[in-house]
């Protein structure tokens, strides 16, 4: 009988794998869904995120009158060499200056010397960013512990390409937008000694329900870094959802910046709120900064463009820049044991 059994098994078994993959839907309303991607069936993964290695160089440009940068490199996790950049205040350091280490976007690399411009020189801090690189893909590493680690290493990989730098360790700030600000979240809870502030804009916060509305290629590299959806892989997206970890946040002593915009139609901003409310339940008297806007995807993000206003609030430029931000306009709430995070605003469609 038990023959039979195993029999009949394998005999279905080459059927099973040949039936039409379900459609890709929503969530469940749970954040999980058991249907299987049509693209587990079409092929190898293909990461048009993917890079060569970097050489073994080190280059200096002027950024503007009063920055350099210093593209070097360094060795990642899995042995691969690959981009370091730098963005540092052209005249002789009188003090250690704080470091904002920057988390780039899904698909990214390490652009943030072209988002800064001449700010690092303006203000005298140093921003430094490394290319990163996921378990699976390369620029959506979406929180993977791996990339985790190499950035947890951004100080040492300085210290050895850049020796003349001086960095205030006690002053470093992670930040990022969209992935950079999941990345952003995620690093300040593992590593809270390197990250006394941090900053995360238009971020995705539950990878279980943001996998289902990501484009396909994002959501197929998300796919390659858990292994499988939310539904077969739950353990990844919750260590990948800066939501699982709002306790964390709730109870630390970081300086913490959330932005979002009700204008926003790339990150569903139920996201960020739902974030902001979870911290706030978990610790009341809990004081951070809520900044809410109406620019697109991001747009609060580059200084080059005179988006000051967050390096102000992260304490890296002076208070006056926030008169001349590009999107004056908005809330900014303080919040604190007598706030209410009920309504507050979200996503506006247009």
């Amino acid at each position: 009988m038990r023959r039979f059994f195993v029999l009949t098994a394998l005999l279905l078994l080459p059927l099973a794998l040949a039936a039409p993959a379900h459609a890709l839907d929503e969530d469940d309303g749970d954040g999980t869904d058991s249907s299987i991607p049509d693209y587990v069936y079409a092929g190898p993964f293909e990461d048009n995120s993917q890079i060569p290695d970097s050489l073994k160089r080190t280059t200096f440009k002027l950024a503007g009158k009063d920055t350099i940068t210093a593209t070097t490199w360094y060795t990642a996790w899995n042995g691969r060499t690959l981009r370091l950049v730098a963005s540092y205040p052209r005249y002789p350091q009188k003090q250690r200056l704080p470091l904002v280490h920057v988390f780039h976007g899904a698909g990214g690399r390490a652009v943030c010397n072209q988002t800064f411009g001449n700010a690092p020189g303006t203000y005298g801090f140093v921003v430094a960013c490394i290319d990163g690189t996921g378990r699976y893909a390369r620029g959506y590493s979406y929180g993977s512990p791996e990339n985790l680690a190499d950035n947890a290493k951004i100080v040492q990989f300085l210290r050895a390409r850049l020796p003349g730098l001086r960095i205030d360790t006690s002053r470093q700030v992670a930040a990022g937008g969209s992935m950079g600000g999941q990345e952003a979240l995620l690093f300040g809870v593992k590593y809270p000694a390197m990250a006394q502030t941090i900053v995360a804009m238009d971020a995705p916060i539950d990878m279980s329900k943001r996998f289902w509305k990501l484009p396909t290629i994002r959501q197929r590299a998300l796919f390659q870094e858990c292994q499988g959806t939310p539904y077969f892989a739950p353990a990844c997206f919750a260590e990948r959802s800066p939501l699982t970890f709002a306790a964390n946040l709730a109870n630390s002593n970081q300086t913490l910046i959330l932005y979002w915009s009700v204008n926003d139609e790339i990150s569903p901003q139920e996201q960020m709120p739902t974030l902001a409310r979870a911290i706030h339940t978990a610790n009341p008297a809990r004081k951070f900064l809520i900044r809410v806007g109406n620019w697109g995807h991001g747009g609060a993000w580059p200084p080059a463009t005179r988006n000051n206003e967050w390096l102000a609030d992260a304490g890296i430029a002076e208070d006056g820049v926030r008169a001349d931000t590009k999107h004056p306009n908005g809330w900014r709430i303080e919040v604190d044991a007598a706030t209410d995070l009920s309504d507050i605003p979200s996503y506006y469609p247009k």
